[in-house]
């Protein structure tokens, strides 16, 4: 049966769903440390630097001889300034960072990138959220007129990776850099092949595996915004062997731009991630639309390639949490920054009410994190003017109602940051079936980390039919009928445990003592869940055991995991009909080890 729109219907179903987009609200937080720095900032990266689940920000400060900010998340939706330590006494211009975990220790260190010339930074997170500076290494004595930094495992060897881009502002261009993370904090200088040798004026790169072969490619946006002149892009494929062919045919590499941003994202839910490009300059920016065989078409209609603009960034964030990904764009020289909602349909609605598309401001890395978790994403907007200008936090209400899951992913074989880590997730969202899929990823946008989170939308979805890991060690995690509205701990090839987490502040009832609970269902078959309580963060060990004393699986493996209530997955279709034991030991002491006895039947 076709069903014909009236042109008058089309307009009221229009203006209904950018209603429903008003209706949802984001609040502008005044008066918190983190939005009163009065500083020329460039960037913005989130982090969980004391791994206590809730996510701190390092700003940088663009500005010669000034020192950066970084803020640590109270728990109750606001953050302390610090002010001591290496991160934020150093003085340097700075225009941003990118967190790792670069010695796969378990926490978050920072790399930090300069420009006129100047070192670049890396500190190494000493465990409870300090830093300590690295001064030894190519890493930190290469020089550079560095203006943005990205993360990835590009060779797969379980160990991150550095990318920075070099040469914006300078008459010539310069060689960007790429360091080999050796995994204990140190690194060696590439100096073969196109990747560090095209010598451009680089602003700024993202990582993608755009092909889906299971490596990572790299994009480089390059522009002269200030001479007006365009450049070309460059698009780098991995080979899989730790080498890069550049790619030159096709319009993402041949459309001349004076481009900024990079962020990719699966837009249209299809499966492979498409890419946006920030022109500055009043250009229009690029959309290109990837076609699932390594080429990509140019989107040349609709509003978000047709804005113009001083246009710094764009911000892939499904921030109604509907199931598909919104476009937040930031603007320089005091433009108002540009919100695209997503149609579901491949097309775009232009948001033009509310505080955060009025504000103005010389907006440069726009990001995504949810601060305050809520399942809902707030919005970062640094600001860079001088002598000053201060930043933006807009805090989601998330009064869409929509529904969430929150993954926090952690590699064992692959990097413990899980960056380049894919999630494909299945659910049924207004009754059909629909795809989704996410990469961890180090940058997106310019200067811009969203967290090490990966939020997802479901909109009015009961569950998350299936969810489906991807790591980049080749280990690929399987999970089926995944409950909503909950944060979720993903060890690579040990399980999915839930993580209770305190939410705006408010505490959660906390046992008193280690709680192992009997599995549901018992018998199984299939798959059973396993409940276990800790009264405090503790490092944790669940095995799955025979009835004579042989290890069957190794589900956590010595995690840290915070205080609450988790849930593991235990699948396994080979197993025996019969009686199996499960064991929970915490902080590897006796006296916090508890077993539990669950039935299998084929």
């Amino acid at each position: 049966m076709n069903i014909i729109i009236k042109p008058a219907l089309f307009i009221l179903l229009l203006l209904f769903t950018c209603g429903n987009l008003l209706s949802q609200n984001f609040t502008k937080v005044t008066g918190d440390p983190v939005v009163s720095d009065n500083r020329y900032s460039e960037g913005s990266s989130w982090g969980d630097i004391n791994n206590d689940h809730f996510l701190d920000i390092f700003v940088p400060d663009a500005q010669s001889g000034i020192t950066n900010l970084l803020f640590i998340n109270n728990g109750n939706g606001t953050f302390t300034q610090v002010t001591t330590g290496p991160v934020v006494t150093d003085v340097s211009a700075s225009s941003g960072g990118s967190f790792g975990d670069y010695n796969n220790d378990g926490y978050l260190d920072l790399f930090v990138q300069n420009y006129y010339g100047n070192n670049n930074h890396l500190y190494l997170n000493i465990g409870n959220g300090s830093f300590t500076k690295v001064t030894t290494g190519s890493i930190v004595n290469s020089g550079g007129y560095s203006f943005n930094s990205s993360v990835a495992d590009y060779d797969n060897d379980g160990n991150l990776d550095v990318f920075v881009d070099n040469g914006a502002f300078t008459s010539g261009g310069e060689n960007n850099f790429l360091y080999k993370g050796n995994g204990d904090g140190s690194f060696i200088r590439v100096t073969s092949g196109h990747i560090v040798n095209d010598g451009e004026k680089s602003l700024s790169s993202g990582w993608c595996d755009y092909d889906n072969d299971g490596d990572i490619d790299l994009f480089v946006a390059n522009g002269d915004p200030f001479n007006y002149t365009g450049i070309n892009n460059f698009l780098y494929r991995n080979n899989g062997n730790g080498t890069f062919t550049r790619i030159t045919t096709g319009a993402i590499v041949n459309d001349l731009g004076a481009s900024v941003g990079v962020s990719w994202g699966d837009y249209d839910n299809d499966g492979d991630f498409d890419l946006f490009v920030a022109n500055w300059g009043g250009e229009n920016s690029f959309l290109y639309q990837n076609n699932g065989d390594g080429t990509f078409t140019r989107i040349i209609t609709g509003v978000v390639v047709n804005d113009g603009g001083h246009t710094v960034a764009g911000a892939w964030g499904d921030c109604d949490n509907d199931g598909d990904l919104d476009l937040f764009v930031a603007n320089d020289f005091d433009q108002n920054n540009c919100f695209y909602l997503n149609n579901g349909n491949g097309t775009f609605t232009k948001i033009t009410s509310g505080q955060f598309v009025n504000d103005g401001g010389r907006s440069n890395g726009a990001t995504w994190a949810d601060y305050n978790n809520d399942g809902y994403l707030d919005l970062f907007v640094p600001n860079g003017a001088n002598p000053s200008q201060s930043n933006f936090l807009y805090r989601n209400n998330a009064s869409s109602g929509n529904n969430w899951v929150n993954i926090k992913c952690i590699g064992t074989v692959s990097n413990t940051s899980a960056v380049g880590t894919k999630l494909k997730t299945k659910a049924f969202i207004n009754s059909q079936p629909v795809w989704q899929l996410r990469q961890v990823c180090g940058q997106t946008g310019f200067n811009a980390q969203n967290s090490y989170n990966v939020e997802y939308g479901f909109g009015n979805a009961a569950v998350v039919d299936s969810l489906v890991i991807i790591w980049t060690s080749g280990t690929i995690d399987v999970y089926t009928n995944v409950s909503i509205n909950k944060f979720y701990l993903a060890t690579e090839g040990q399980g999915l445990s839930e993580i209770v987490l305190p939410v705006n502040g408010k505490g959660v009832n906390l046992p008193v003592k280690i709680e192992l609970c009997q599995n549901y269902p018992n018998p199984f078959n299939p798959s059973t869940k396993i409940k276990f309580n800790l009264p405090k963060t503790g490092m944790v060990k669940l095995v799955v055991y025979d009835i004579l004393g042989r290890e069957i699986k190794r589900l956590l493996n010595n995690i840290v995991l915070s205080a609450g209530g988790h849930t593991v997955l235990f699948s396994d279709q080979n197993l025996e009909s019969g009686i199996y034991f499960y064991r929970l030991e915490v902080d590897d002491g006796e006296e916090n080890a508890l077993t539990k006895k669950m039935v299998y039947i084929e």
